[in-house]
């Protein structure tokens, strides 16, 4: 059985709960096919947890080509199957207004990072407000204006 979920929370706390969770054992019944036993036996298997996990990344705009390519290299952060695209277009629209698909983005430079057999794909980008001199929030930079991570 798959159970789906969603976690928010302390981050250690969540850690922590996952931890103890995939420690844990549970009867099952089991068939050795390597043995060429045909009888079923009781066996434990592993809580088998794999993490489906949003999240918010939150970067200066310039740093957009260098931040994409590390994480999605060249695949642009599109899903491993193509018929994901509609939950991904779907969680898109509930993230709200703003929230755009994945941009062109140049591959050429990237950070050193730990990839490997993560799927990483991408929802979407949302570009940061303007704070102006007087502590306005506008659209676009005006002069003396700082981006609002």
């Amino acid at each position: 059985m798959h159970l789906y979920m969603i976690t928010r929370g302390i981050k250690n706390e969540v850690d922590q709960f996952i931890t103890e969770l995939q420690g844990k054992y549970l009867p099952f019944k089991w068939r050795d096919a390597n043995k060429g036993d045909k009888q079923v036996v009781d066996a434990y298997t592993q809580i088998a947890v794999r993490p489906i996990q949003l999240w918010e990344l939150v970067f200066p705009e310039g740093s957009k080509d260098i931040v994409l390519a590390t994480i999605f290299k060249k695949d642009k952060g599109l899903p491993q199957h193509k018929w994901h695209q509609k939950f991904v277009w779907a969680l898109r629209k509930m993230l709200g207004m703003g929230v755009e698909p994945i941009p062109e983005y140049k591959t050429n430079e990237v950070m050193p990072i730990r990839c490997e057999g993560i799927e990483r794909i991408g929802i979407g980008v949302k570009k940061d407000y303007w704070i102006t001199k007087d502590g306005k929030h506008v659209a676009e930079w005006e002069e003396g204006a700082f981006e609002g991570l």
